[in-house]
């Protein structure tokens, strides 16, 4: 049987916004091909899927950007149409019903299937209708900006215009001259930075998945599985290791970035300060330039309460359990999500157990068996932040548990990194763009984990609504934690000691605020320390603003009365 060609859309819905209303529906849709400006805008969902699926003889690709929106519309439409089945197998498995989604080449015709993360994140809508296959994208999972901004970083032509949504309009009804050209221009822009990215050969899934392809290419198949071997194959015993492979133990290792408001420091009002950002967190963490060394290979293991002689340049994961206490005048990094002791997102000050009416501590509490247990705590962590952790806390109760270590290099990143830093620094506008994207995007994917559960949707009848019941599955391909752990690691370690050498406590001026790869000080920026100051290069930061008046509230929660952009004064209306 001969394999149809894709012809490659961009698709785009209007729904229903006004009062009163009591569902939503899509009252205008556009579809433009790639490589063309010919938009065609209807007025129905039902008329886009008869061009789709019976006009154009094709198998079809059509990118959404944001599929999780304009998607639920199309699910909808097809669960409610009764010619259209799911195309899964179900089997019952000790009582609880099991889904299976059928391969794309054994479809029925008039079925679908679809690809939604359990997290609710939608990657893709696959349908089989007249002998073809017509599959929904969504394009900013390769494009992470809204249409706005991809106007502006990939400077098309078209750029995306005003309309005011709110307004009575219906499915079947008379679309504006100015409604049609809103549409219009939103297909358009996507469109076209879709083709730059296809004229670079970026036609994955997702930005992180082109990311990898190319970091994979600049490896012999047999090199790469040498340094990044699949870590699963190594079983360990999880009554000695907590873990029951070596991707599970260093898994445990694997934390975010550093977001922390000083305490003592919230809702007060601070003046004349400074935000510095660092150039290319990740990214510099995976040059050269910054000194770090990256784990490959298989590690070693080690248990007992001592940390192993080990060759030159090792990188150690360990695992250990200890009550912990702030040093005086340092900063708070210690997050533990694992447990209902504490809240997922503080930053720790001890292990203690704090009585909010008190303040009494405890370092015992009793378990819901009526058991007695200390406060402290099992922690695995990454050579560097275990580090920090000696510098920033005293640990008592301490042990060593068990550790691994992995043979490294220094250089893995750099042809990778090089290139797009290349780019970034001497293209403009659309290769620009997409150099940003590619040296961004590289280390989270060297973490992805072998989480594949999915969601199933269905009609809640009583309801009347789309809804999902989801189905747990670990079949995905790992990446390779120890790199994707160490990388996070030294990001968090960069920020945290910047923040560090500007903290002079509580009471005095200096470091305030941080969200990753920014610290906010209420000084100057002639006076930061160990900051080196530059626009461009990695390791160092940019002064992003300076603000005479500034309140922090919480975590992601602030405001700034900014004077001062790229160390340039604001015009003053």
């Amino acid at each position: 049987m001969r394999t149809r060609k894709n012809r490659i859309f961009v698709g785009d819905f209007e729904t229903t916004v006004f009062e009163g209303q009591e569902n939503t529906e899509v009252w205008a849709s556009a579809i433009v091909e790639v490589g063309t400006e010919n938009v065609n805008v209807f007025n129905s969902i039902e008329d886009t899927f008869y061009r789709l699926a019976y006009e154009i003889k094709s198998n079809i690709i059509i990118y959404y950007h944001n599929l999780k929106f304009d998607g639920s519309f199309w699910l909808n439409f097809l669960l409610r149409n009764n010619k259209f089945k799911q195309a899964y197998n179900i089997t019952v498995n000790n009582g609880k019903t099991c889904y299976e989604w059928i391969e794309q080449g054994d479809m029925p015709n008039n079925s679908f299937k679809y690809l939604i993360s359990e997290n609710g994140i939608w990657y893709s809508i696959i349908i089989k209708v007249n002998n073809k296959f017509i599959e929904m994208r969504d394009s900013y999972k390769l494009m992470p900006l809204s249409v706005q901004e991809l106007g502006k970083a990939f400077k098309t032509k078209h750029r995306k215009l005003e309309m005011e949504y709110v307004g009575e309009r219906h499915a079947g009804g008379i679309i504006k001259k100015e409604e049609e050209e809103y549409i219009k221009n939103d297909v358009l822009v996507v469109k076209e930075a879709l083709e730059q990215m296809f004229a670079e050969k970026h036609n994955k899934m997702t930005i992180g998945s082109c990311c990898m392809a190319e970091f994979k290419n600049k490896f012999e198949k047999t090199e790469y599985e040498y340094n990044f071997p699949d870590l699963r194959e190594i079983v360990l015993n999880p009554e000695i290791y907590g873990s029951k492979n070596a991707e599970e133990y260093v898994r445990r290792s694997y934390r975010g970035g550093w977001c922390y408001v000083v305490k003592g420091k919230e809702n007060k009002i601070f003046k004349n300060g400074c935000t510095a950002d660092v150039n290319s967190l990740y990214p510099s963490m995976m040059s050269s330039e910054s000194g770090n060394i990256y784990p490959v290979g298989c590690p070693k293991f080690w248990t007992g309460n001592y940390i192993p002689d080990m060759p030159k340049d090792s990188y150690f994961f360990i695992r250990i359990k200890t009550r912990f206490y702030l040093k005086e005048n340092k900063l708070p990094f210690v997050q533990l999500k694992h447990t209902f002791m504490y809240r997922r997102d503080e930053m720790l000050e001890t292990s203690d157990i704090i009585d909010n009416k008190t303040g009494k501590h405890y370092i015992y509490y009793t378990d819901n068996f009526g058991n007695t247990q200390s406060t402290a705590q099992i922690m695995t962590l990454t050579m560097t932040d275990y580090k920090l952790l000696l510098e920033h806390y005293n640990l008592v109760d301490f042990e060593i548990l068990d550790g691994c270590y992995f043979n490294t290099e220094k250089f893995l990143f750099d042809t990778y990194i090089s290139k797009y830093k290349k780019i970034k620094m001497q293209e403009k506008g659309g290769k620009r763009t997409i150099a940003k994207l590619f040296l961004n995007n590289l280390y989270g994917k060297l973490a992805s984990s072998d989480v594949s559960s999915f969601q199933i949707a269905f009609i809640d009848k009583d309801k009347d609504c789309l809804r999902f019941t989801v189905q747990e599955e670990h079949n995905k391909q790992v990446g390779y934690i120890p790199i994707g752990s160490a990388i996070t690691s030294y990001a968090r370690n960069f920020t945290i000691r910047t923040a560090q050498a500007n903290y002079h406590g509580k009471n005095k001026k200096g470091f305030i605020y941080a969200d990753t790869d920014s610290i906010h000080c209420d000084i100057p920026e002639t006076e930061l320390k160990n900051v080196k100051i530059h626009d461009t290069d990695f390791c160092c930061w940019k002064i992003e603003t300076n603000w005479d008046k500034a309140i922090f509230v919480r975590t992601k929660t602030y405001i700034e009365h900014i004077v001062k952009e790229d160390m340039q004064e604001i015009d003053k209306p």
